[in-house]
């Protein structure tokens, strides 16, 4: 396994792999718009060159938000979310941000669990925020975690 940052010809990729994960995916272009942005960065964890999964932030001042965490179904439970997810946490205590937000949508229990194992407390509940068939909405959970 080996961790990179991600890149812009990572994003057809990295696309492909948030359609499987999420019911309203982002496109290769939103992608490019995100790694386009000086406030935005990602890694990527690839094994024999193959993407696996990524991370994707935003670090504002002190803070910094997980816009998105994607490991491919085949790949899940193996750590490599956790090892994602513990080098974000170095690399951002690294730079003097001290606060990690995020955002979990209320029906997906397997990302709650895995945030709340690495440390984040529920923050907050956003309602009506996740868009699911039939036009409904599900509330979003805010979650935080203290890195320093």
């Amino acid at each position: 396994m080996r961790i990179h940052p991600l890149a812009l010809e990572d994003c057809k990729e990295a696309a492909r792999l948030h359609q499987t994960a999420f019911f309203k995916a982002w496109s290769e272009k939103e992608f490019q718009e995100f790694l386009q942005n000086s406030l935005t960065y990602g890694l990527k964890i690839e094994e024999n060159h193959h993407l696996c999964g990524y991370l994707l932030w935003r670090e504002v001042g002190e803070e910094a938000e997980i816009l998105t965490l994607v490991v491919t179904p085949s790949h899940q439970r193996t750590g490599m979310g956790g090892l994602l997810l513990t080098t974000l946490f170095k690399r951002l205590i690294e730079k003097g941000i001290g606060e990690l937000f995020l955002e979990v949508a209320e029906d997906n229990k397997p990302a709650q669990s895995f945030y709340i194992k690495h440390g984040f407390v529920l923050l907050s509940k956003r309602p009506h925020y996740y868009p699911r068939e039939q036009n409904k909405l599900v509330p979003a959970f805010n979650f935080f975690k203290k890195l320093v």
